[in-house]
């Protein structure tokens, strides 16, 4: 019996799939008050199947623009449920992989988007719009031993970590502003900026340790010019390594801004948003060496990390001090 079959309420659906494609944030989602916590699964679920799109290298160019076009075509008007199985119809094959259960239950995950209050429709419908305009443009710029470059530089890898996931800052914050309507918060323009800088940090953070794992299939998120070409493997130079874990950690420090300022009684979305920023500092501490296939954090570090962030939730003078002793030794081991 297949998971859609067997689950065909869609919220359980959804809350299902979703460890599935994303362990992650199926850990950090439910600790958002409702109805953010649903808005934020379905929200993950639909950009995820954008990326799937995006990452399916049997895909031509011409059945990808297909694909976007029946995706958004479903995003715009979730009323019409023909249109979710025209997405679903449009796949010449539904990929094998832990994706393949979203995509054969997309029409589950159009119904609880529809089912969420409308006002939380914009903020997810804009992201998807803006996210795969950002997916239709990318293009290899160079070719080195089989492998595609699709950033010519550090500043187009942040126009792509934007579209794959500013964008999905720049949603969770507008998601957030109504629940955070308090005097203690006055959402400015450098707030959400910070919001959006923390999507770009973490799917930087993202790119470095799968840097490896994303050349082996052929891909390089990271500039050629970050890269060692005389190498007989892929492998990071030295300079390369420091400008683009610098180049995170600048973004990452943009994000720490942004959770603080959050009041402390939202204990829930202080939750979420700590569960992304810490880890990733944490990440690129273990990345700094350059001598792991598939650098991550242990669990023992994970267990470490929601202690932290049970313990001093509401402490902004704690939760700085493991950032910056974190940050401080990521730094330090780029310099010896």
């Amino acid at each position: 019996m297949s998971l859609r079959t067997a689950h065909a309420d869609y919220w359980t659906f959804c809350h299902a799939i979703l460890p599935d494609v994303s362990r992650s944030f199926a850990l950090i989602i439910p600790s958002c008050p409702e109805p953010l916590d649903k808005a934020l699964c379905v929200a993950y679920l639909i950009c995820r199947a954008a990326d799937t799109i995006e990452d399916n290298a049997s895909l031509g160019d011409n059945q990808r623009a297909v694909l976007y076009d029946a995706l958004l075509s479903a995003v715009d008007e979730p009323e019409d449920p023909g249109l979710a199985r025209a997405f679903r119809d449009a796949w010449p094959a539904v990929p094998d992989d832990a994706c393949g259960p979203l995509i054969e239950g997309f029409d589950l995950v159009l119904s609880a988007y529809r089912s969420l209050p409308g006002e939380l429709h914009p903020p997810i419908r804009n992201c998807v719009h803006e996210m795969v305009a950002g997916m239709r443009s990318l293009r290899a710029v160079e070719t080195h031993d089989g492998i595609a470059f699709l950033c010519r530089d550090l500043s187009e890898l942040d126009k792509y970590c934007h579209y794959v996931a500013g964008t999905v800052g720049v949603m969770s914050t507008a998601l957030f502003e109504a629940r955070l309507d308090s005097p203690r918060l006055t959402a400015t323009p450098e707030w959400r900026e910070d919001g959006r800088r923390l999507g770009l940090g973490l799917q930087m953070t993202n790119i470095i340790k799968d840097c490896h794992v994303d050349a082996a299939r052929g891909v390089s998120f990271i500039p050629a010019g970050c890269v060692d070409l005389t190498s007989p493997s892929y492998r990071l130079r030295r300079s390369g390594r420091v400008d683009l874990i610098g180049r995170a950690i600048s973004h990452l420090d943009a994000g720490l801004r942004y959770v603080l300022a959050v009041p402390a009684e939202q204990a829930g979305i202080r939750t979420f948003l700590l569960g992304s920023l810490l880890p990733a500092i944490a990440t690129l501490e273990v990345a700094v060496p350059g001598t792991r296939h598939h650098p991550k954090i242990d669990r023992a570090e994970m267990t470490e990390i929601f202690d932290c962030i049970h313990r001093h939730l509401a402490d902004n003078d704690a939760l700085t001090a493991w950032y910056t002793e974190r940050r401080r030794r990521t730094l330090a081991a780029l310099t010896t």
